[in-house]
């Protein structure tokens, strides 16, 4: 008797077991049929830490959400999946399994069902629960990824129309780090815009980014292996498109169109598989409108082969003009923005060149078939309803050059996203152009920068083939311009005359020497006059550096001392007896004054009197370089190219560096620069050069570092070495003369200016 009632017992239990076993709920069974969004978080551990340290996920709603419907979620304790899903109206649901919920005050029996635990805020706690098993997210349960922080699937019904909507019934896993979070998942409806768009073509490596300047406001781009088919399913999703001849020609030599909006306006940018075709499908195009930095930039008012045929994917535009750099067509609104492209370029300006586009990019696919730069506000317009943030772009400045991007492979839709914190390890080199100006002649002189007592910045200073002489702030504006008698004869010297801290100009034309105040008024009693051609430079000297000025002219084989008050140096007397090549230098050497220049063959050594200082016997053939004072010699080039140098005693020596006879020279006292055919030698650091035409190395030392530009007139580029004859980050950059560099005292930043064409100048800042 007690053996069957043992196996009636063993029955009773298995049934119950069987029951129970079958009453075993899933929790994707509760979701709201309502639910737009639904967030299944793997780990809640792994989430609340997510939510402290990453820097966006912090500031969401998501804390809120849980402490308000359930406990402190510090305190919260779910040991397994959780789903949270957001109805209209902030309506929002837990769902989880009853084993896992760790805290007796959330464990209602009202709130259970078939091993289920629910918690929604749209229902009484009274009301029976209702097994939906219908919501879609259902069906794509068992893809999401259980690594990641959490999946959100957005169930957001596609709008329809002509645009594009990227978050619409889409699947992601997001993986959070403290710095950046990742998006991966599909698209989860087969029916989308995305996957018609991209039916039959192969994802492939985005190119516009070359030529796409790094501070745009957006820019998005299509990638397509086959413009035929591409604009078949074009047709296929609106058939009132049509292709006229002219873009079907223009469009099927291309493989990637796309859209950039920057401060200066909006264009459209084609990348071009056959160049040479695109450009004679424009033959009938080719009224210029103007060149600029040497690219021909053409009417174009046929903006149909866009708008007609792109609505819904690029923006609607007027566009008035375009251009061809390399593989790239270039079509804009404005002939600024143009400008704008073509600079960003030749100076490497752009999205490729940026720090913070490489290190996005890096973590996302090479081969798209779409991709868009999520810019501070556009990732705030994504960000905030999905995630529940009131974000500005102000709020996501750290946040530039996020990107999502989308691939159709193999009939399935991917979306991917990297929104990252980006902070350079080291300072990054930047090189911006600030502005250029258009000078009312073509440019005699080159562009100088001088001081500005006033600002303590930095002024401008040029002169035109009208003997204007113009000084303009390093904002670009014109503070004023002054006819002068002739062309300025070398540089422009600042001194302090008043001793008072107040900077005046002093330079020399042909026939007078002339003192300026910085309201481009004369001083004192200058200009001076001269009826004798001044052949050289007025050279500016401060002996003492007491602010003691001497002004020495040269006129031919003679020289004439003038002070600061415009009178004759009676103690100055030079015996005149060869012809002066070079304007006449000061160097103070322990203790000791020398005026040094070269006079026909003989290198001229004076004291301050215009006495003989240094009598140097032996004859030197000069070349048309100056005279340095390089490693406690005077240092020059003869025709040989041998470096001639006389010390202190007179005593020449020469070496042979294999320079040639047409080497350019420039030196400090430690420092010698030699450039020849397409060699550079900094120091003992030579560098291998393309073949040019080089105008004589410059050499700057500022902030105790030295640079040394070159400018390669025939290639229009400027470059900027260190004192290892290593190119600097950013360089070459347009331009086509000598250039002044200086710091700029407001935020440290190098300033450059140079010419840029016959009547303009550009000015670049350097970070």
């Amino acid at each position: 008797m007690l053996r069957k009632f043992l196996v009636f017992i063993v029955f009773v239990l298995t049934i119950n077991c069987q029951n129970k076993q079958n009453k075993q709920g899933a929790i994707e069974d509760f979701i709201p049929n309502d639910a737009q969004v639904v967030m299944h978080i793997n780990s809640l551990d792994v989430f609340k830490s997510a939510l402290k340290n990453n820097e966006l996920l912090s500031k969401t709603k998501f804390k809120a959400i849980f402490e308000n419907n359930l406990t402190p979620i510090d305190s919260l304790k779910i040991s397994g999946p959780l789903l949270l899903c957001i109805s209209e109206n902030s309506k929002y649901t837990f769902i989880s399994q009853q084993k896992h919920i760790g805290s007796k005050e959330l464990l209602k029996q009202n709130s259970i069902r078939d091993s289920i635990w629910v918690l929604s805020t749209s229902n009484s706690k009274s009301a029976p629960l209702k097994n939906t098993n219908t919501h879609p997210y259902k069906k794509f349960a068992k893809l999401t990824e259980p690594n990641a922080t959490f999946s959100v699937y957005l169930a957001k019904p596609e709008q329809y129309g002509k645009e594009f909507s990227l978050f619409n019934n889409v699947l992601l896993d997001v993986k959070a780090t403290p710095k950046y979070i990742s998006l991966s998942g599909i698209y989860t409806d087969s029916n989308s815009k995305w996957n018609h768009l991209f039916e039959n073509i192969i994802p492939k490596t985005q190119q516009l980014s070359n030529i796409v300047p790094d501070d745009i406001e957006n820019f998005e781009t299509f990638i397509y292996s086959d413009f035929q088919q591409f604009s078949k399913n074009l047709k296929a999703l609106d058939s009132t498109l049509v292709f006229s001849e002219l873009s079907k020609t223009i469009l099927e030599t291309s493989q990637e169109i796309g859209s950039i909006k920057t401060s200066h306006g909006s264009a459209i940018l084609l990348h071009s598989i056959d160049i040479s075709t695109s450009k004679e499908t424009l033959v009938g195009y080719k009224e210029q409108l103007q060149s600029f930095r040497s690219v021909p930039i053409y009417k174009f008012e046929n903006d149909s082969i866009f708008n007609q045929n792109f609505e819904g994917l690029l923006p609607k535009l007027n566009i008035s003009n375009y251009t061809v750099i390399d593989e790239f067509l270039i079509f804009s609104e404005n002939e600024t923005l143009t400008e704008e492209i073509i600079s960003k370029h030749i100076n490497k300006n752009n999205l490729n060149n940026s720090k913070s586009f490489q290190n996005t990019q890096q973590k996302l696919s090479d081969d798209i078939s779409y991709q868009k730069i999520l810019t501070p506000e556009n990732l705030a317009k994504i960000l905030n309803p999905i995630f529940g943030i009131s974000f500005s772009g102000t709020d996501l400045k750290a946040y530039k050059n996020s990107m999502v991007q989308v691939i159709r492979d193999d009939e399935v839709v991917h979306l991917n996203a990297q929104i990252e914190h980006f902070r350079p390890t080291q300072k990054q080199k930047k090189i911006n152009e600030i502005f250029s100006i258009t000078l009312d002649a073509a440019l005699l002189s080159d562009v100088q920068l001088v001081k500005n007592h006033k600002t303590q910045q930095k002024d401008i200073v040029v002169q035109d083939i009208e003997n204007q002489l113009y000084l303009i702030s390093n904002q670009g504006v014109v503070r004023w311009k002054k006819k002068l008698s002739g062309p300025i004869v070398g540089r422009i010297n600042q001194v302090d005359l008043y001793k008072n801290g107040r900077f005046q100009m002093v330079f020399s034309t042909e026939n007078r020497v002339y003192v300026l105040d910085r309201l481009g008024e004369d001083v004192g009693p200058f200009p001076l006059k001269f009826k004798d051609k001044i052949t050289q430079a007025v050279s500016v000297f401060d002996y003492d550096k007491n602010k003691n000025y001497r002004f020495l002219v040269t006129q031919g084989k003679s020289l004439l001392m003038y002070d600061g008050k415009g009178k004759r140096v009676k103690g100055f007397s030079y015996a005149p007896d060869s012809e002066i090549l070079n304007a006449p230098q000061h160097i103070r050497y322990n203790g000791k004054d020398y005026i040094v220049f070269a006079a026909d063959n003989d290198l001229k050594i004076l004291n301050r009197r215009g006495k003989i200082r240094i009598d140097v016997k032996e004859s030197i053939n000069f070349s048309d370089q100056n005279i340095y004072f390089y490693n406690n010699k005077f240092s020059t080039i003869d025709t040989e190219g041998e470096l001639v140098q006389v010390d202190i005693k007179g005593r020449v020596s020469k070496q042979t560096l294999g320079f040639d006879a047409q080497t350019n020279l420039t030196c400090s006292s430690r420092t010698l620069v030699a450039q020849w055919a397409n060699q550079l030698q900094i120091k003992s650091n030579k560098t291998i050069l393309d073949f040019g035409n080089y105008l004589p190395p410059q050499l700057f030392y500022l902030n105790d570092k030295i640079y040394i530009a070159l400018t390669d007139q025939q290639a229009q580029k400027v470059t900027l070495f260190d004192s290892k004859a290593t190119v600097l980050s950013g360089f070459p950059i347009y331009g086509i003369s000598k250039i002044d560099l200086s710091y700029d005292d407001k935020d440290s930043a190098l300033e450059l200016i140079c010419q840029s064409n016959d009547s303009e100048f550009i000015m670049y800042e350097i970070y």
